[in-house]
């Protein structure tokens, strides 16, 4: 939009209320000629101000303070500026300084927050959910680290953004917790971007603090059970009733890739039969149940139906009108660090290995397309099954080796 205004901004040092070495810092908003003056709330020595570069010298923290607050005011003053003219308003300096100084305030952070949590959080899921409020109190931390009780969403910008991330990964971890690894950091960083992006859609903000970010992601392997871990695993003698049914329900979820959450909640009207004689498992992801109604199917290998022979007439299992009498979440990981040892496999086990092992081990290098392997994952995205590389390695390599072995059919 081109502008039909002549606009200017412009600090300059008070000299004549100098009081105890240092002087206030003003700023001034020019448009079309008129000018209105107010203090930005910080003082500076005089004597280290350059009026014509509009720059303090000196890297005091005294000094680098006062920089923080003329980067914020600056683009206070340009988001107000901006506003104005996108909806259309007769600009004059006089509505800058009123939007500046906070005689109209806007949204905060906070109140975003409390928003996202009021309306579009509802449509998460538990665990998503769960990851906001843990953002949320990083961004509140963040906020007393920096001596604020709440900022307004107008003042976030890529300074704020970047030193929210620095926090993020030198914070000291709080009992219990592990420090936050890099693509933790990007996970934050990502939530918070959206936060804001919805911001941005309200016309809360005009300006993305976003716009130059880029999360840089540390690319790894996902952890498997190769063919003979997961015969171990299959086959180990396991007395305690309890972590006997959480390997079953491990080995069930290797060999139809269901989280944790789905197993759990697996029952006999989620099994279907074809007219071929076929057993299928429809379900929708809990993950992504209020955002995308897609079903999933997976053809019920024998392995698992086995299990679901072995389980449909458990007391237990019955009286939860469930297949598997699920124990929870956290006791499934505890026993499952214990079924490892005793089965020999030197791996950090949990759950969510047995779906990895699922879109690994037992359907892509046994020659599964990504496509077929993609739906029954239930991926809204078929690059989220391509995270699977170290499968995919493996596959061309024993595919090459018939290449391989052609080619030195022909040299002799």
């Amino acid at each position: 939009m081109k502008s039909q205004h002549s606009f200017s901004v412009n600090f300059y040092v008070r000299s004549d209320r100098k009081a105890f070495g240092v002087a206030p810092l003003y700023v001034r908003i020019t448009v079309d000629g008129k000018m209105v003056y107010f203090s930005i709330k910080k003082s500076v020595d005089p004597s280290q101000w350059n009026q014509k570069a509009q720059k303090l010298k000196g890297n005091s923290p005294e000094n680098n303070s006062v920089r923080d607050r003329m980067r914020q005011v600056l683009n206070d003053i340009n988001v107000a500026y901006d506003e104005l003219r996108f909806k259309k308003e007769l600009v004059t300096a006089e509505k800058i300084k009123i939007k500046v100084e906070g005689e109209e305030q806007g949204k905060s952070l906070k109140d975003l927050i409390k928003y996202h949590f009021d309306q579009p959080g509802k449509l998460l899921a538990t665990g998503t959910l769960k990851n906001y409020y843990s953002t949320e109190r990083f961004l509140s931390e963040f906020l007393k680290r920096k001596k604020l009780s709440d900022i307004q969403l107008g003042r976030i910008d890529f300074k704020f953004i970047t030193d929210f991330g620095v926090y993020l990964r030198t914070k000291a971890p709080d009992k219990g917790q592990r420090p936050c690894t890099n693509n933790t950091v990007m996970k934050h960083m990502e939530r918070f971007q959206k936060l804001m992006g919805l911001a941005l859609k309200f016309g809360w903000i005009l300006r993305d603090p976003f716009l130059h970010f880029t999360r840089k992601l540390v690319t790894k392997d996902r952890e498997v059970l190769n063919d003979n871990e997961l015969a171990s695993i299959q086959q180990v003698d396991l007395p305690d009733t309890v972590q006997a049914v959480v390997r079953d329900m491990f080995i069930f979820s290797c060999y139809t890739g269901l989280a944790y959450s789905e197993i759990s909640s697996l029952a006999s009207h989620h099994i279907t039969t074809d007219n071929e004689g076929g057993v299928w498992l429809v379900m929708q992801r809990k993950k992504t149940l209020n955002t995308n109604g897609r079903s999933f199917h997976v053809l019920v290998l024998p392995v698992a139906m086995a299990l679901i022979q072995k389980y449909k007439l458990s007391p237990e299992a019955i009286n939860r009108e469930t297949i598997f009498p699920c124990p929870s979440n956290q006791h499934t990981n505890r026993s499952l660090k214990v079924i490892a040892q005793k089965a020999g496999v030197r791996r950090e086990l949990t759950f969510h290995v047995a779906r990895h092992t699922f879109a690994t081990t037992v359907t892509l290098e046994k020659g599964i397309s990504i496509e077929s392997v993609s739906h029954m994952l239930g991926h809204s995205n078929i690059r989220t099954t391509q995270i699977y590389s170290k499968v995919n390695q493996k596959k061309v390599a024993n595919e090459m080796k018939y290449l391989f072995m052609a080619q030195q059919i022909v040299i002799k």
